[in-house]
C-alpha cells in the first residue's frame, strides 16, 4: 500500500507542476490582452467624449453666430447702422428687437451686444451701456476690442474674435467679438457672452482628466485650474488645420485635440492620465480571476484523471489482489468518485461555451455601431481613404465600394410625434419598411444624420427599384404616422464620394416644396430650376414672423405686394404660376410649423382647400391665396382667438385710457371683477410681455412724445405721465431708451 501511494503521489505532482505552468502563461496572456482591451476602451471612451462635448460646443457657438446674423436683418439694426449720428430712436427701436429676439433665446446662455464703437453705445437685451461700462461689466479689458480692430485675418479667422483669458476677468464667461465690415460703413461689432457652463454642460461625466479651450493666445480650463503642458501647446498650433481628433503624449498624460467647426482658430483639448498596468490590473483582475481559476481546477483534475490512467495497469493488478482479499465494496466506492468528477467537467465546460456565446452576441450587438459610425465618417468626408480601406473588410463592407445610390428622408413633425410615440426608432421602422416591399433588392444600409433627416444607402440598384422603394415609404409614413416626409434620391457615386452625394441631396430638399411629387430626382430639380417667379426670401421670413406675432394687417399688406409684384406687373406663364404656388405654400406650411402644427393637421380639418388653391387660375389666384392665408392665420392663432379675448380687448382699451395715473393690476381687477392672477396671465398671454413692462412703455412712449414738444420740464413730463417721483420715471426712461431724459432732450437739440 505504501508503494502505491508514492507512486501516485510522484504522478500527480508532476501533471500539478505541469498544470501550474500552462495555468501562470494563460492568466498572463488574458491579463495582457486585457489590458490591451481596456487601454483601447479608454482611448475610445476619451475620443467620444471629446468628440461628443466638442460638438455639443460647437453647436452652441454655430447657434449663437446664426442669432447674429439673424439680427443682423432686423429694420431695427438696418436702420441704426445706417444712420450715422446718435439717433435714440433708433437705438430704441433695436432694443425692443433685441428684447424680442432674446426672448427664445434666453435659456441657451447667450446674451448680445450690439455696437458701431463711433457712438460709444453698446445695446443689449438688458438696457444701454457706453462701451467702457459695458466692458468692465462683463470683466474685459480695453485691449480686446482694440486687437479686434487691428489684427490681421490669421489671428482673426471669420472676423470672430475670442477673448482671452489674459484679458479676461470672469472666467465664469465666454466673451467672442464678432466684426461685421461693410465697405461704405463703419464696422459693426457683435459682443456674444457665453456661459463656460452651459458651453460645456458634460465635462462633469469625465472628471479624470482636465477640459480645455485653446486659442493662438491662451489656455482655458474647464474642469481644473491647471495649466497645459508647455509642448502640448507647441504641438497644438501645427495641427490647427486638420479637422481628425489628433492625440499626443507627454510624459504620463496624454491630449486628445479637436478643432472647432465653427470658430477656425479654436482648439477643444482633453487632458487625460495615461492608464497604467497596476490601474487596469485593479479594474480588471475580478473578471480575469474566475477564468485563471477555473483553468487552474480543471488542470487539477484532468491532471488526477491523467494519474488514475497513468496508473490503470497497476491498479487493475492490486484491484484483482483485492478481490481476492474481498475488497470489492472499496473498488465500488472508487468509480462512484469517477463518475462525479467527469459530471463536474462536463457542466464546467458547458459554462464555457454559454460565455462565449455571451461574448458573440455583444460583439454583433457593437457591430452595427461600428458600421453606422464608419459611414458617418465617410459621408461628412472626415475619413480617409487609409481608414476606409482598412474598415472595409473587418466591418464586412466590400460590397458596399461602388456604385452607390443614397435616398435622403426628411421628416417634419416630430414634435408632435413625440406626443404620442415617446422616442419613435424611425431607423428600425424605415428597415422593416423596405425589407417588406416586394422587389429584387433587399441590401441596404440606414443611417440617422439627425432626428429629422436619415439616409438609406444602397449598392448596385436600379433607379426603377429605388424610386418604388422611396414612393412606398413615404406613402406609409405620412399615412401611418402623419408625418410629413420626403425622398430625394441621388445619383450614382463611389464610397469615397459620398460627401458629393450628401451636398446633392441637401441642395435637392431645398426644392422639395416646390413641387407637388413627395420624390424628387435630379431631373425634377433641373426642372424646377427652370422655373422663375418673384419671391424673395426676406419677404417669406417676414411673413412667417408677422403670422407668429398676431400682426395680421402687415401681414396682410406683405402678401399684396408679392402678389401685386408677380402677377400685375408680370404675365406669369403656367409653370411660373406653380412654382409660386409650391413657395407661398411652402411658406405657410412653414408658419404652421413655427406654430408647433403640422400641414397634415390642417388639411385633416379643411380636406378640400389645398386642392382649390393649387387648381386655382390665375385670375382667381389672388383670392384663393387670401382665402387659404386667412384659414392659415387663424389655425396658428386659434389659441389666442378665444372667449377671452374681448374682455382682454377692454382691458387693453381701459390701460390705455389710464396709463398716466398710478395704474396697478389691483385697480384693472377691481374694475372688471376679476382676480389679479387672472388679469396678469391674461395680459401675458396676449401681450407675452408682464403689466408693469407693458405699463412703463406707455409711459416712455407718451414722455417721448411731450419731451419732443419742448414745453415741458422733465419733473412736469413726470407728473403727467403719472410718475409722481421724478427720480423714478428718470430710471424708468433711462432703462427703456438707454438715456436718460435731460441727455434725451440734448440730442433733440
Amino acid at each position: 500500500m505504501m508503494v502505491k501511494k508514492r507512486f501516485l503521489y510522484q504522478m500527480l505532482t508532476l501533471f500539478i507542476v505541469i498544470v501550474l505552468l500552462y495555468s501562470l502563461i494563460t492568466s498572463s496572456i488574458i491579463f495582457y490582452k486585457s489590458y490591451q482591451m481596456a487601454d483601447a476602451q479608454n482611448n475610445h471612451s476619451n475620443k467620444l467624449y471629446i468628440e461628443q462635448n466638442s460638438n455639443y460646443a460647437d453647436f452652441k457657438l454655430r447657434t449663437a453666430m446664426e442669432f447674429v446674423y439673424k439680427i443682423s436683418t432686423l429694420q431695427g439694426l438696418i436702420d441704426y447702422r445706417y444712420n450715422t449720428d446718435t439717433n435714440y430712436l433708433y437705438i430704441a427701436n433695436l432694443y425692443n428687437e433685441l428684447t424680442d429676439q432674446m426672448q427664445g433665446f434666453g435659456q441657451l446662455g447667450f446674451t448680445f451686444g450690439i455696437t458701431k464703437i463711433t457712438d460709444d453705445l453698446v445695446v443689449t437685451a438688458s438696457g444701454t451701456y457706453n462701451i467702457k461700462n459695458y466692458l468692465k461689466e462683463l470683466g474685459i479689458d480695453a485691449k480686446a476690442l482694440d486687437q479686434v480692430q487691428h489684427m490681421d485675418s490669421p489671428f482673426l479667422a471669420s472676423n470672430t474674435y475670442v477673448v482671452p483669458e489674459s484679458l479676461s476677468k470672469k472666467p465664469g464667461n465666454i466673451v467672442m467679438i464678432h466684426q461685421m465690415v461693410n465697405s461704405n460703413l463703419e464696422p459693426l461689432y457683435f459682443f456674444i457672452v457665453i456661459d463656460r457652463i452651459s458651453l460645456l454642460p458634460g465635462i462633469a461625466d469625465n472628471p479624470k482628466g482636465n477640459f480645455y479651450l485653446h486659442t493662438h493666445e491662451t489656455i482655458s480650463s474647464y474642469i481644473h485650474n491647471k495649466m497645459l503642458d508647455t509642448e502640448v501647446l507647441t504641438q497644438i498650433n501645427t495641427l490647427n488645420n486638420q479637422e481628425n481628433i489628433n492625440h499626443l503624449r507627454v510624459g504620463s498624460t496624454i491630449n486628445y485635440i479637436h478643432p472647432s467647426k465653427v470658430i477656425p482658430n479654436l482648439n477643444y483639448v482633453y487632458s487625460s492620465e495615461v492608464t497604467s498596468f497596476g490601474t487596469i490590473f485593479a479594474q480588471i483582475w475580478k473578471a480575469a480571476l474566475f477564468p485563471s481559476l477555473l483553468l487552474l481546477l480543471l488542470g487539477i483534475v484532468l491532471a488526477y484523471m491523467a494519474t488514475r490512467s497513468s496508473y490503470k495497469p497497476i491498479r487493475q493488478l492490486l484491484h484483482f489482489l483485492d478481490e481476492q482479499r474481498g475488497n470489492s465494496t472499496a473498488a465500488s466506492n472508487e468509480n462512484a468518485n469517477q463518475i462525479h468528477e467527469l459530471d463536474y467537467i462536463k457542466s464546467s465546460i458547458e459554462q464555457v461555451y454559454s460565455i462565449n456565446h455571451a461574448l458573440q452576441d455583444k460583439l454583433d450587438y457593437s457591430f452595427v455601431h461600428l458600421r453606422e459610425d464608419f459611414f458617418r465618417k465617410v459621408v461628412y468626408g472626415i475619413a480617409s481613404d487609409e481608414f476606409i480601406q482598412e474598415n472595409l473588410p473587418l466591418l464586412k463592407l466590400e460590397r458596399f465600394k461602388e456604385d452607390l445610390n443614397i435616398i435622403l428622408l426628411e421628416c417634419e413633425g416630430i414634435g408632435t410625434l413625440d406626443m404620442t410615440v415617446p422616442a419613435p426608432n424611425l431607423s428600425l421602422i424605415f428597415s422593416n419598411l423596405i425589407n417588406k416591399i416586394q422587389c429584387e433588392y433587399e441590401d441596404f444600409f440606414t443611417l440617422p444624420l439627425d432626428k429629422n433627416k436619415y439616409c438609406i444607402i444602397f449598392n448596385h440598384i436600379s433607379s426603377e427599384s429605388l424610386k418604388q422603394i422611396a414612393e412606398t415609404v413615404v406613402h406609409t409614413i405620412e399615412k401611418d404616422l402623419s408625418l410629413d416626409i420626403t425622398a430625394c434620391i441621388s445619383s450614382t457615386y463611389q464610397l469615397s464620394e459620398l460627401t458629393s452625394a450628401l451636398q446633392e441631396l441637401l441642395r435637392m430638399s431645398s426644392y422639395q416644396y416646390v413641387t407637388a411629387n413627395k420624390v424628387l430626382t435630379a431631373q425634377c430639380v433641373q426642372d424646377l430650376e427652370e422655373a422663375v417667379c418673384y419671391y424673395p426670401i426676406e419677404t417669406e421670413t417676414c411673413l412667417i414672423n408677422y403670422v407668429h406675432s398676431n400682426e395680421l394687417g402687415k401681414a396682410y399688406d406683405l402678401l399684396k405686394n408679392l402678389l401685386d409684384h408677380n402677377i400685375n406687373q408680370s404675365t406669369l406663364s403656367p409653370v411660373n404660376l406653380s412654382s409660386l404656388k409650391h413657395s407661398i405654400l411652402t411658406t405657410f406650411k412653414r408658419c404652421l410649423n413655427t406654430s408647433g402644427t403640422t400641414l397634415n393637421q390642417f388639411v385633416k380639418e379643411y380636406p378640400d382647400i389645398l386642392n382649390e388653391f393649387m387648381e386655382a387660375p390665375a385670375s382667381k389666384f389672388t383670392e384663393k391665396t387670401f382665402t387659404l392665408f386667412e384659414l392659415i392665420f387663424n389655425y396658428c392663432n386659434k389659441e389666442k382667438f378665444c372667449l377671452e379675448s374681448s374682455t382682454a380687448s377692454q382691458i387693453f382699451i381701459y390701460i390705455h385710457k389710464n396709463f398716466d395715473k398710478d395704474l396697478s393690476l389691483t385697480d384693472i381687477a377691481d374694475e372688471f371683477n376679476l382676480s389679479e392672477s387672472y388679469v396678469s396671465k391674461l395680459l401675458k398671454s396676449s401681450l407675452d410681455i408682464n403689466f408693469k413692462q407693458y405699463v412703463n412703455t406707455l409711459k416712455v412712449k407718451r414722455a417721448k412724445e411731450l419731451l419732443n414738444q419742448g414745453n415741458y420740464k422733465v419733473h412736469e413730463v413726470a407728473t403727467i405721465v403719472g410718475c409722481n417721483n421724478t427720480n423714478t420715471f428718470i430710471r424708468i426712461f433711462k432703462q427703456y431708451i438707454g438715456v436718460s431724459p435731460g441727455e434725451y432732450v440734448k440730442s433733440l437739440n
